[in-house]
């Protein structure tokens, strides 16, 4: 129901004394649902207008009957189908006698019975008014703002000043002046549209207003709201609650017509920086929305931008015609544009909204101004008093929320710049340094090799954004590691178990079991991500046994990828675990599967397959490959050496995870949780009894074996998700209290344990020391030598203050290389003034030795063309060379930039395909609309 009307009998305004005549023109196109109760609220205006006139523009609904009821034949004009509104309301206007005002309505906008007596109210307050436009409420609720003046961003947004979804309080009840007004209701002058030609025929349905409102304002007149004046419009056109007919505008046309829009009325100072604005922005939305799985929505932008940028003569005719109505400077309407920072905004509670989506997965409620559900009243609404506490009403995003304020209580002492220690390297200064590993020919470094890191491939495209800040994302990943594995692990948590309170805990379980390795602490990176990453392979593997597909398939390639990349051997974990999938589902997903493994090998590219060379260095994760002490009791026990948290706290995991093979119910999960888990704990042993060396020396290297350990817990994990239910059904209340004890256990004393420790030392903040500081500052590279002669010596040529994240694990594989590693052994055995010749030929000019060892301190010390220098702490050596370095640096081979590039286009490729599609819902024709074989069939 409308709203009732009110005796308005006793008001006195000015403009009746010689009331203004008002044409009003109603146009339809398949508006049946809407018009009855739109004539019906046009029957009881307190002031009517003085002609009507209707226009229907091929409606196959009805529509035109209807009118012709209404109305009267007399009233009704037909228009060819595809008439814009522009034209309609043209041809509605030769059949009308010339008035003061033009009343222009949408057969879905129902008014009030003072809507008009409201717009002339204000439209007769000032001369220089010439366009007045109503209060949009939404209909039917009846009850949301939807309009109370428009303007238009710098992007090409429509925006309205609304908050999402606001009532209607009063508060937007002043008048005030707007760039423009919605053409449902809108009342305009009869001279001014006149001298402006009307709305603009290039703008057949959308962006009429805001360009009609631009050119009124540039003409010297004013736009101005009358929230006196209320109109409910169902905006079925944008809504798309409209039937289509076949000569409608394409869907594309709202963009074409912000473009067209833009671009005509800019000022000229500004045109050429508008149109490459414009034209590069679109090209980024339709990378987003095919980055976004939205094809149809990046196919309708591609299609807007060519409709406007192939016809520059009609740009130059909208441009000439704008001019020659101008009276305006285009600064004295500038306060009626939109800011320039409003899109950004805009972006930014996207952002936000996306954030608060994923840390309450629960339920994502969509509240929006398009919602139809009529509010409750307020004698309707629930008692703030009674309103459960947010533990209740959304207890995973309090967890969350917990997890958050304690990951920033345990990261005390580490809040600044330059997060590093233990493995964990130094960030890049800029962005610009990951994407140097990719793409720069020249390296810094003579012994650089071709073979970038692969986890530069993520590293770079998530820096971009912090450009000058890559270290933020890194220091995201490692002090918020907690929450992150835990939102990753609830939602595998969610496809393994309805209960909401175990899953809670089992997620929470496994985030703090990343932390009670040591693997923060310790700087492991590596872990850290793959750790992040796992739970969501298995819970893309999961999906893809229930329903397999290729596109599945590929994604859980992906995910693997990802983890193989930050920590290689994940690959080896990954693989296994598709083979545990094949055995439990069949033949029947296995050329999915195979596709599935395939992926990773694709994506990591010669990266890998440098790795797959020396197999056990598949233990060396992002990083600097620090070294594990881990045994095979550790391991058992969830723990992967170095500083961890108690042992014994997984005691009591251990023990529910055998009971849980007990119930022969939930058997088959929790034995194929249990193959999972035996899978990490058969890999972590193993690793255990080898060692590997990297590049830069022979030295054996004990591997770190958090990936799997955590994989090992994480299965004994699921499998006590999978059997609580049952245990729940069927255990005795003593039974049940012993085991729940038992289970949080782990998690409570793991979080005690690190809030205590907090994830400081050996992980810190602040300047790298790899180098002295007087050594960075020299013109040349130093040569940083480690170990012992009866061990073993590494050595590594360091730029500066040292390597950042990914430089690392840049193996030498030039012939340079290995002259100059020839170099280093002669030097270390008996120099001579050639041999420190070559180290200068590749621009070393001081030697290094953090822990020197007195044997390689003896032989250096006679070796020619070097002076010893002091050193910054005791039990180091340094020695400068006498002679001047003369490396320019080492060029890459033409294809390690090409191959690079291909691999970046990989992996795009890869998400593209696999991201989830967004697909326009089809509306259905109307059966007039339908050819006649379809009708026949029908």
């Amino acid at each position: 129901m409308l709203e009732k009307p009110v005796d308005e009998t006793q008001t006195t305004r000015h403009w009746l004394d010689a009331p203004p005549t008002v044409a009003a023109v109603l146009v339809s196109h398949n508006g049946a649902t809407w018009l009855p109760k739109v004539i019906a609220s046009l029957g009881s205006m307190f002031f009517a207008p003085t002609a009507w006139q209707v226009v229907d523009v091929s409606s196959t609904d009805g529509s035109a009957d209807m009118l012709r009821d209404s109305f009267g034949d007399g009233r009704v004009s037909i228009a060819p189908s595809g008439t814009g509104f522009g034209d309609a309301v043209r041809l509605a206007l030769e059949s009308l006698p010339r008035t003061d005002w033009i009343w222009l309505l949408h057969d879905d906008s129902a008014v009030l019975p003072g809507t008009l007596s409201g717009l002339l109210d204000t439209a007769t307050s000032a001369p220089d008014i010439a366009v007045v436009g109503p209060k949009i409420r939404e209909w039917p609720s009846l009850r949301r703002l939807l309009e109370v003046g428009l303007t238009i961003t710098s992007t090409g947004g429509r925006e309205t000043g609304l908050e999402t979804g606001e009532p209607d309080a009063g508060q937007h009840d002043r008048e005030r002046d707007v760039l423009a007004v919605n053409t449902a209701g809108m009342l305009i002058r009869r001279d001014v549209w006149d001298e402006l030609d009307g709305f603009d025929r290039r703008l057949p349905l959308h962006g009429d207003d805001i360009d009609f409102g631009w050119r009124v304002a540039r003409a010297g007149y004013r736009t101005r709201t009358a929230p006196t004046a209320v109109l409910f419009h169902a905006e079925a056109s944008r809504r798309g609650t409209r039937r289509r007919s076949r000569s409608d505008v394409p869907h594309w046309e709202p963009r074409r017509a912000a473009l067209y829009t833009l671009l005509v009325n800019t000022p000229t100072p500004f045109f050429l920086f508008q149109s490459v604005r414009l034209f590069i922005g679109s090209l980024l939305r339709v990378a987003a929305f095919l980055v976004g799985k939205d094809p149809e929505a990046a196919s309708d932008e591609l299609l807007a931008l060519r409709s406007a940028y192939t016809h520059p003569i009609r740009l130059l005719k909208g441009r000439r015609n704008r001019a020659r109505t101008a009276k305006r400077p285009h600064r004295e309407i500038r306060g009626l544009l939109a800011p320039y920072w409003l899109p950004y905004q805009h972006g930014y509670d996207i952002a936000r909204e996306t954030i608060t989506a994923l840390v309450r997965p629960e339920a994502v409620a969509t509240v929006g101004r398009r919602s139809t559900r009529p509010d409750e009243s307020p004698d309707e609404a629930d008692d703030l008093d009674d309103v459960p506490s947010i533990l209740a009403r959304r207890p995973w995003f309090a967890v969350v929320l917990v997890l958050v304020i304690l990951s920033l209580f345990a990261a005390r002492g580490l809040f600044g710049a330059g997060l590093h220690g233990g493995a964990l390297p130094a960030s890049p200064e800029s962005a610009y340094g990951w994407w140097s590993l990719l793409f720069d020919r020249g390296r810094e470094l003579p012994t650089a090799s071709v073979l970038a890191p692969a986890f530069a491939i993520p590293l770079a495209l998530v820096a971009s954004p912090v450009w000058f800040q890559p270290g933020l994302v890194v220091w995201v990943l490692m002090l918020f590691a907690v929450p992150l594995a835990a939102l990753s692990a609830h939602r595998l948590g969610r496809v393994l178990s309805p209960h909401r309170g175990v899953r809670i805990a089992c997620a929470v379980a496994y985030a703090l079991s990343i932390v009670a390795t040591g693997a923060v602490s310790q700087g492991r990176v590596g872990t850290v991500v793959a750790l992040i990453v796992l739970p969501i392979v298995v819970n893309t593997a999961i999906q893809l046994a229930e329903t397999p597909g290729w596109q599945l398939g590929l994604r859980v390639g992906i995910w693997i990828a990802v983890a193989a990349a930050f920590a290689p051997i994940a690959l080896v974990l990954g693989l296994g675990g598709l083979l545990i999938l094949l055995y439990a589902e069949g033949r029947w997903v296995s050329r999915y599967l195979l596709a599935a493994a395939g992926v990773p090998l694709v994506l990591l590219g010669p990266w890998l397959f440098q790795r797959a060379l020396r197999p056990w260095r598949m233990w060396w994760e992002a990083g600097l490959p620090l070294p594990g002490s881990a045994t095979a009791i550790d391991v058992v026990l969830g723990r992967a050496g170095g500083v961890s948290a108690p042992a014994w706290l997984t005691v009591g995991l251990l023990v529910l995870a055998v009971l849980a093979l007990w119930s022969r119910r939930t058997r088959l999960g929790v034995e194929l949780s249990w193959l999972v888990a035996l899978l990490g704990l058969a890999v972590a042993l193993v690793g255990t009894l080898v060692t590997y060396s990297t590049h830069a020396g022979p030295a054996p290297i004990e591997p770190w074996v958090g990936v799997p350990v955590v994989v090992w817990i994480g299965g004994l994990l699921s499998a006590v998700l999978l059997a609580a239910p049952e245990a729940w059904r069927r255990l005795s209340r003593p039974a049940l209290v012993a085991v729940v004890v038992a289970a949080l256990v782990m998690p409570i004393g793991t979080a005690t344990w690190w809030l205590g420790r907090g994830n400081a030392d050996p992980l810190d903040i602040g300047r790298t020391a790899v180098v002295p500081v007087f050594l960075a500052d020299r013109p040349g590279n130093t040569l940083v030598l480690t170990g012992t002669v009866a061990n073993g010596i590494d050595y590594r040529v360091v730029d500066g203050d040292g390597p950042y994240l990914g430089q690392e694990a840049i193996a030498g594989s030039s012939p340079a290389t290995k002259e100059l590693t020839a170099a280093v052994r002669r030097v270390l055995a008996n120099a001579t003034a050639a041999d420190i010749r070559v180290l200068s030929a590749h621009g070393i000019d001081a030697i290094y030795a953090p822990t020197v060892d007195p044997e390689v301190a003896r032989r250096v010390d006679g070796a020619p063309l070097l002076a010893p220098a002091g050193s910054d702490s005791p039990g180091s050596r340094v020695w400068t060379l006498t002679i001047e370095p003369k490396s320019d640096g080492a060029t890459a081979p033409l294809w390690h930039p090409i191959v690079s590039g291909l691999q970046v286009l990989a992996w795009l490729l890869a998400i593209v395909l696999t991201a989830p599609v967004r697909r326009r819902a089809l509306e259905p024709l109307l059966e007039d609309d339908l050819p006649q074989e379809e009708k026949a069939t029908t």
